[in-house]
């Protein structure tokens, strides 16, 4: 982020570079407004082959190897790539329209998920750590890679970011950021590439398979609202930790049987497989019988005097 000074912006299958500074400093609200409409207000139509560029970051590894060794490696194309990847982040300006209806609830989270996880398949650069996408009715949401962060880190990002904009800066009466538009920025830089035919070809290989992987995708989300995080944690439990052992017991009860889940267990390797072991402790937890209090906690208790062990095996 130190070294990152811009972003880069698609909007309508064109790509662009945004300043994050002008005269030493950071845009303001208003002047970072006034470069999105500015974005928004270009008529311009996408190069050949652009609109649907980064679906070699959707689709299989290799591909995209072999491309970016053949296509942009230099000239346009590679700065062009350059831009896009030392961006501090991506931002798409979506031209649908997502976010909860509560008039239709379910197909609307539903259909707002599954955007935000894989869009059309080309209007998110997945290997970007995270694209910030921005519906025409003005929802939004963030897309996170995974590699670099766990959830929590964008979910402290994301929160930051609502506050600060609903407590701290706010916005006028008629709608616009507090503030003035700057005429003296310089406005937005259309990226310009150069893709040949057979990049296409592959562009569109990888659009295919990245297709067929977000067709598959069962995705259901609901609003939930019985509870939240405090609740959980005034448990002296993890939320995380908590849902991770909401979805082993929903599967376990459906499935009937246990799958493996992954973790940070161990102090040289970065994600190791880990199994639920513990047969007793989860049995009468998935069992449809009730049992007594004082054997839920004899369960807990053996299971915790366990945990001791598990971390010296960590730290040696």
């Amino acid at each position: 982020m130190r070294d990152s000074k811009h972003i880069v912006v698609y909007h309508r299958g064109r790509y662009f570079k945004v300043w994050l500074y002008h005269d030493g400093r950071l845009l303001k609200p208003r002047e970072m407004e006034q470069q999105m409409q500015r974005i928004l207000d270009n008529t311009s139509e996408p190069q050949p082959g652009e609109a649907r560029l980064a679906a070699l970051t959707a689709g299989d590894r290799v591909p995209w190897a072999r491309c970016r060794q053949a296509y942009f490696g230099r000239g346009k194309n590679k700065q062009s790539l350059d831009a896009v990847e030392k961006a501090a982040f991506f931002v798409t300006l979506d031209e649908t329209e997502e976010g909860y209806r509560s008039e239709d609830p379910d197909t609307s989270m539903d259909s707002y998920a599954k955007s935000l996880l894989h869009g059309r398949c080309y209007d998110r650069w997945f290997d970007k750590s995270f694209t910030f996408v921005v519906f025409k009715n003005g929802k939004m949401g963030l897309n996170a890679e995974h590699s670099w962060a766990d959830a929590p880190i964008v979910a402290h990002l994301w929160e930051y970011v609502m506050s600060t904009d609903s407590l701290q800066l706010g916005y006028a009466e008629d709608g616009h950021c507090k503030g003035d538009t700057n005429p003296n920025i310089p406005y937005p830089t259309r990226l310009q590439w150069d893709i040949p035919g057979e990049c296409q070809e592959v562009i569109e290989t990888s659009l295919n398979t990245a297709n067929l992987l977000a067709n598959d995708v069962d995705f259901h989300s609901f609003p939930f609202v019985a509870f939240g995080k405090g609740i959980i944690k005034k448990c002296r439990t993890s939320p995380d930790a908590f849902v991770q052992l909401a979805l082993q017991l929903a599967h376990y009860k459906d499935k009937r049987h246990r799958v493996l889940i992954a973790s940070y267990c161990f102090k040289v390797k970065v994600w190791e497989a880990v199994p639920l072991k513990s047969r007793k402790m989860r049995m009468p937890l998935a069992d449809d019988r009730v049992i007594g209090q004082e054997e839920h906690l004899c369960l807990f208790r053996r299971w915790n005097s366990r945990k001791a062990l598990t971390i010296k095996r960590h730290t040696q």
